[in-house]
């Protein structure tokens, strides 16, 4: 099916395509809220947007749709303009018949004086996919570290790249950290819990029962229970920071420079004494239970360390944590959650600014089932937006808004306007590609 036409698009306040990094020619997929007659309401990362539609036949097949893509046309302060983008096997077919001139890689290669090998074009195409430039220095440099990482093919050259593209580091060490399976901390920190609680019932040594017992208290620490008033939940969030958030690395750091200074009794650095007691002991299931657990955060906590980070992609801290509530809390069970905060972009792009960033809290209440609650600060003044795949969570979700509103004029923010909708959010996952799929970039020969 073809659409006629760009679709103009305001945001629901006039802001410029920054805000939400949006920048011309750029492919973005958004979430379809809701559709009436002609206008569509968007969510392009977690960012609401309000869509003039050209046609009904357009509004008929976004009805349809619980995504689309869009590419960027037109950024100015008054309002983004995007094109609807046809279907992709259908573009593929489109492109393949019109441009047949030498692979773009493969030009860009002959022109930096780089030999066109396999490898070489492999990484060629995954610094594309990236919107990356081809150069030798970036090559070599993924090279190298491909290279140390041991036998690769696309899928790593594309992780790399992606790496790169996220101002991350790309090493053969990062590389294996990257790839690995990612685990939602609040899964992790479950299972782990749940080890360690059967791990008191074996018949271990008085002093590993007494690590065990220590590691148990820490982590429980750092649950945060639905039922709490909203100091006791600042507080458990803040003991969850501290804990998970503070790398293995950065403590034996400060105890390098500062020999005298004692490691802290509520770190990670106590579960790397309690996996080596097991170790020891001969307990090598549990011990590699707490190992996995400890590799999981820091996975998570590399995903965090962006020095260099790209213009227009952002910068973003992450965390993830546990909740419980009260009927969990019968069943000894938990929900998996994640916080997303926003840098201010800027000379301290390291520092979060009160007045003016960004939080995406995500909840899964149930397995496939995740709730979404994203916040932007302006000021005094909050733009919120709330995405649940049950139209009954949609409901209750209304339902809370009054007692929302209050909440925030008790902290002095003016909750200015809320959009509620069915859908799914967009993960939290850390790194990933963006493939044109089976599609070739091609040159084309003008002649003017």
């Amino acid at each position: 099916m073809s659409f006629s036409g760009p679709l103009p698009v305001l945001p629901i306040t006039p802001t410029a395509g920054q805000d939400i990094g949006l920048r011309v020619f750029q492919r973005v997929t958004a979430q379809v809220l809701s559709v009436a007659g002609t206008t569509a309401t968007l969510s392009i990362d977690g960012h609401p947007v309000v869509a003039q539609l050209t046609s009904a036949d357009q509004a008929a097949t976004m009805l349809s749709q619980r995504t689309a893509q869009f590419i960027v046309t037109q950024v100015s302060d008054q309002g983004i303009t995007l094109k609807l983008v046809k279907n992709e096997q259908a573009q593929s077919q489109s492109s393949a018949n019109v441009f047949n001139g030498p692979e773009l890689a493969a030009r860009l290669l002959e022109q930096n004086n780089i030999p066109v090998t396999a490898n070489n074009l492999m990484m060629a195409r995954s610094i594309l996919k990236q919107h990356l430039p081809v150069t030798s220095e970036l090559l070599n440099e993924l090279h190298s570290a491909l290279s140390e990482y041991g036998a690769w093919g696309e899928p790593e050259a594309e992780l790399a790249a992606a790496m790169k593209a996220a101002g991350l580091p790309v090493t053969a060490e990062s590389l294996r950290l990257a790839s690995r399976q990612s685990v939602q901390t609040g899964s992790s920190l479950s299972q782990l819990i749940a080890m360690l609680s059967q791990s008191k019932q074996q018949d271990l040594p008085a002093e590993i029962l007494k690590q065990v017992n220590q590691n148990l208290q820490i982590l429980n620490t750092v649950i945060l229970k639905g039922d709490g008033d909203s100091s006791q939940l600042a507080e458990q969030l803040k003991a969850s920071v501290e804990l998970l958030g503070r790398s293995l690395e950065n403590i034996l750091l400060e105890q390098s420079q500062n020999p005298n200074t004692p490691i802290p009794e509520k770190s990670l650095a106590t579960l790397v004494k309690l996996q080596q007691m097991l170790e020891q002991f001969g307990k090598k299931e549990s011990a590699q239970a707490v190992r996995e657990f400890l590799t999981d955060i820091h996975q998570s906590q590399f995903m965090n360390i962006k020095p260099d980070p790209v213009p227009g992609n952002g910068v973003w801290s992450e965390i993830g944590f546990m909740i419980q509530s009260a009927q969990q809390k019968a069943a000894e069970k938990f929900s998996s959650a994640r916080l997303r905060i926003a840098h201010e972009a800027g000379a301290d792009s390291h520092g979060i600014n009160p007045a003016y960033t960004r939080l995406i809290i995500q909840v899964d209440l149930k397995p496939g089932a995740t709730v979404e609650v994203d916040l932007s600060l302006v000021g005094k003044q909050i733009r919120s937006s709330v995405i649940a795949p049950d139209p009954v969570w949609c409901n209750q979700a209304q339902n809370e808004l009054p007692s929302l509103e209050e909440a925030l004029q008790t902290l002095g923010f003016t909750l200015k306007d809320v959009q509620i909708g069915v859908g799914d959010p967009k993960p939290i996952n850390g790194i990933t590609a963006t493939p044109f799929g089976n599609m070739n970039l091609t040159t084309v020969n003008i002649e003017v």
